[in-house]
C-alpha cells in the first residue's frame, strides 16, 4: 500500500485553497499538473518548477 500524499498550494506560498490527496507522488503530480498551470501559469515542464511543487508534498 503506497503512502497518501497531500499538495497545497498554501505550502508554496500562494493565495489558493486547492488541496489535493493521492497514493503516491506519482499519481498526486498527475492530478496536481493542471492546476498549477492552469490557476498559476506555473510550467510543470520545468524541472525547477516540478522540484518545488514536491517539496511541499506532505
Amino acid at each position: 500500500m503506497k503512502k497518501v500524499a497531500t499538495f497545497r498550494c498554501r505550502d508554496l506560498g500562494l493565495e489558493c485553497d486547492y488541496e489535493m490527496q493521492a497514493e503516491g507522488e506519482d499519481e498526486l503530480m498527475k492530478r496536481v499538473e493542471g492546476h498549477v498551470m492552469n490557476a498559476h501559469e506555473m510550467d510543470v515542464s520545468k524541472e525547477e518548477t516540478r522540484n518545488k511543487i514536491l517539496s511541499a508534498v506532505r
